[in-house]
């Protein structure tokens, strides 16, 4: 018996190993032929959206290979027009001869002009057609996305700073508003239709971004010239890449208007995120300090949001409370010198740092009343209390209006953390 079975398994074995050979010899010669995932697609990190007449025109920056001299990536930037965004991205990839492969967007670009329109469409087209991430940045730039993503290319191909990182950086970790497709989304499907965007421009000249063109040889700038196809005689204009402290705001998917370095800072303070910024107070007069000016670091920061309702009237108060870290002193009096190690939130120091977030949130304020766009959710908080707030909605004549009657504080709670 035991010989039966020993046989049986060596005849099973006989059969695995030809059929083993029969897979290789029909697959193997396609499987070695065949080109690499890379040869026949275009790798997109970037996407730009422009207006362009009556079309729609589309650039993207596409991996088409790794440099094995220098390790790098060796990125293309490649343009189509249609008549909507899909059309578009079909006649870029019937032009290259490779399809187009959205899964590593890094961020997406949509230009000023463009954004007169529904951008929530195109979105709406990448996300299900192209397959990009919900996750993916969105900025809004001041003039043609095609250009932004020119330079960026010329950035990456000059240096070791990528646009991607840095928008990551600055954006997501700077700004407490969320900026990826899905936050414009959520924006535009909400009762109230607001939605906000990053803001990134190309100027000639700015004392804050950093210039594309630095760092790149003749024969560089040459080379990126013939792979983009939109630099040549363009080259002494706007080189600068900035990253504004600016917000773009949409109102049902298209662009009203944006909101200053000192709105959107006041808007920062009452928007639940990662907050990194500096505050500064200043006219010290204790603690062996004269008119001091001191800067502290945000270490952590976060918001409590109390509603309530008085006489039909809703009150929203913002409680805020902030981890700070002193990073420097300046004291008028040169006698007097202070460690930063050493210093204690007083009371006066608490009013003043009380006294810098109301005001910055009532420029932010006034702004998003004037604008009847509220992008700090304070609509979303008021729902939470359904039958009040609607009560409060059928006392008013436009409703757009409602942030002109709520009456929102902010009360701040300061410690300091030691570094």
């Amino acid at each position: 018996m035991s010989w039966f079975k020993k046989s049986l398994s060596k005849i099973k074995h006989t059969y695995a190993l030809y059929y083993f050979i029969i897979v290789l010899i029909i697959f193997l010669p396609t499987a070695i032929t065949m080109p690499s995932l890379s040869f026949r697609s275009a790798i997109i990190t970037a996407i730009g959206v422009d207006k362009q007449e009556d079309e729609i025109a589309v650039s993207v920056l596409a991996l088409s290979e790794i440099s094995k001299s220098e390790m790098r990536e060796n990125t293309k930037l490649l343009e189509g027009t249609g008549t909507t965004l899909a059309n578009a991205i079909s006649n870029i990839e019937s032009a290259v001869g490779r399809r187009i492969r959205m899964g590593h967007v890094g961020y997406i670009v949509i230009s000023q002009d463009f954004a007169d329109e529904n951008i929530a469409e195109v979105l709406n087209t990448l996300i299900v057609a192209g397959k990009v991430s919900n996750t993916v940045p969105l900025l809004m730039c001041n003039g043609k996305a095609s250009d932004l993503l020119d330079k960026a290319l010329n950035l990456e191909q000059s240096s070791s700073y990528k646009m991607r990182e840095m928008i990551n950086n600055e954006f997501n970790e700077t700004f407490t508003k969320n900026i990826s497709i899905d936050a414009f989304l959520k924006g535009y499907y909400s009762d109230i239709h607001i939605s906000s965007l990053g803001y990134v421009t190309l100027e000639s000249e700015s004392v804050n971004g950093i210039n594309s063109s630095s760092g790149q040889s003749g024969e560089q700038s040459a080379q990126q010239g013939t792979s983009s196809g939109s630099q040549s005689s363009q080259e002494e204009q706007k080189n600068t890449i900035s990253y504004k402290t600016e917000h773009a705001v949409f109102n049902k998917g298209k662009f009203q208007y944006l909101l200053s370095e000192d709105e959107m800072s006041g808007v920062n303070w009452i928007v639940e995120g990662e907050l990194q910024k500096m505050i500064t107070i200043t006219g010290i007069n204790e603690q062996n300090m004269q008119d001091a000016s001191i800067t502290f670091a945000i270490n952590s920061h976060s918001i409590s949001p109390e509603v309530s309702f008085i006489a039909g009237k809703p009150y929203v108060t913002f409680q805020v409370k902030l981890s700070l870290i002193p990073v420097e002193i300046i004291q008028m009096a040169e006698d007097d010198k202070k460690s930063l190690k050493t210093i204690t939130l007083s009371d006066e120091m608490q009013e003043k740092i009380n006294d810098v977030v109301k005001r910055e949130v009532a420029v932010a304020l006034t702004k998003l009343r004037q604008e009847k766009t509220d992008v700090i959710g304070v609509y979303k908080l008021l729902y939470n209390h359904y039958r009040p707030f609607m009560d409060f909605l059928d006392t008013l004549s436009d409703k757009t209006d409602f942030l002109r009657y709520v009456n929102i504080g902010v009360d701040v709670k300061s410690v300091i953390t030691s570094n």
